[in-house]
């Protein structure tokens, strides 16, 4: 498990402000010790070249880091569509199980998917947090797939029924197995060397610019460090969609026992008002 995940357990605005104040620090550090113990003749002769070469790799590092966003923004996006498709296949399937012909076995098949949505909200979404899998969901929605084949239509509409019910709850075990794929999808430990490296080399090269005022001079450098770490805070904050309290949440799957409890209530509105808006009983 990547140390990026347990940064991630901080709270959002003091991991950004540690984050940011950490890179600040080490920057404004090393501007301290750098004019402490390096001649100023040297930088004051070198400053036209230290100049091109700061502007070249600082534009360079810039490049690496905006891809890296990129990627990572991507794969968010492409995470969170995944769970949004996820969440409204399982809400068809509730609805085709909730009004398929009233018997035992529909009824028993109606409890176990209900089962099943509970753990993925309360089991399989923490663990997810934690970078971890749930073995109790995977186990409830195979007791899914033993209650819909012990199903007994009766009739053509009822066949149909469930050849539809068998396709809909495919599509979700699909679903569901590329959320499971996409909390492994980070960025991996030997990656993170090129953008840490870069991120010195970027700081030591204006260390080497010439300036003679040493509060402005840590003040640039300081600057510097809070962009870096900025980027470090939305790299990390998009590479891990699951984790933290700003995470991925199964809204859809929360919302099914809010269509349960409705549908177990008295309507609101009659049935004979449908055909007449003026009669609206509530």
């Amino acid at each position: 498990m990547a140390i990026t995940y347990y940064m991630l357990q901080l709270p959002p605005y003091l991991f950004f402000i540690l984050m940011v104040g950490l890179c600040a620090s080490l920057a404004a550090l090393g501007a301290l010790v750098f004019r402490k113990f390096v001649r100023i003749k040297v930088q004051r002769s070198h400053n036209e070249v230290t100049g091109f070469l700061f502007l070249a790799i600082a534009s360079f590092y810039a490049l690496l880091l905006s891809f890296i966003v990129l990627v990572v923004w991507d794969q968010l996006n492409e995470t969170v569509g995944i769970v949004s498709q996820e969440g409204s296949s399982a809400m068809a399937m509730y609805k085709d199980i909730k009004f398929y012909p009233n018997d035992q076995d529909a009824k028993l098949l109606e409890k176990s998917y209900l089962e099943f949505v509970f753990n993925v909200v309360n089991d399989e979404f923490p663990n997810m947090q934690k970078m971890q899998g749930s073995r109790l969901t995977s186990e409830s929605l195979d007791q899914v797939f033993v209650r819909m084949v012990n199903l007994h239509p009766k009739s053509q509409m009822e066949i149909q029924l469930v050849s539809g019910m068998f396709s809909q709850l495919n599509t979700l075990q699909e679903l569901r197995g590329q959320r499971l794929t996409s909390m492994e999808a980070e960025i991996s430990p030997p990656m993170w060397l090129p953008i840490i490296l870069g991120a010195i080399v970027t700081v030591f090269c204006a260390l080497l610019l010439d300036i003679e005022h040493k509060r402005l001079h840590f003040s640039l450098i300081a600057m510097l460090g809070s962009f870096v770490g900025m980027f470090f805070f939305i790299i990390i904050s998009l590479d891990h969609p699951y984790a933290g309290s700003q995470g991925l949440k199964p809204e859809r799957y929360m919302q099914i026992f809010t269509t349960e409890k409705w549908m177990n209530e008295p309507p609101t509105i009659s049935i004979d008002s449908t055909s007449n808006p003026n009669k609206i009983q509530k």
